[in-house]
């Protein structure tokens, strides 16, 4: 008696979710990297206890202080955890709810606006990706 294996229904994958998803992580490694490379001159302070109740009060950080904000306290590690999210969503075939999007790229525009130059702005690459998919699946 042969057996055949019967498979379930391969779930189509949303590539524009995928790729916005991976985009999002780019951003957040990018930024960790980026950021980790400039302040590495203030790491090992880190680990000596000067991060520990700050001299100058919260508002007024040391260069260190402010390097640890910029790399371990900064949003590149929730950005990329995001992105992996939006990319395991995608490949699964669903869409993240539209608001993910939202405010995504609202808040790459008030980052833009406040930080010119900055790169704040290439999140409305993924969040238009990610609106497109979800106008696309409603």
């Amino acid at each position: 008696m042969s057996h055949s294996l019967v498979q379930a229904p391969a779930v189509p994958r949303q590539r524009r979710v995928v790729l916005a998803g991976r985009i999002i992580a780019f951003l957040g490694v990018l930024h960790l990297v980026s950021t980790a490379v400039m302040s590495s001159g203030h790491v090992s302070g880190w680990f000596t206890g000067e991060m520990w109740f700050p001299a100058n009060g919260p508002t007024d950080l040391a260069p260190g202080q402010g390097a640890f904000w910029l790399v371990v306290g900064s949003f590149g590690l929730p950005l990329t955890c995001l992105g992996l999210l939006v990319d395991w969503i995608g490949r699964r075939g669903s869409v993240p709810p539209s608001f993910v999007a939202w405010m995504i790229g609202g808040w790459g525009t008030l980052g833009a606006v406040i930080l010119i130059p900055s790169p704040f702005i290439l999140t409305w690459v993924p969040a238009v990706m990610l609106l497109l998919a979800a106008r696309r699946a409603a």
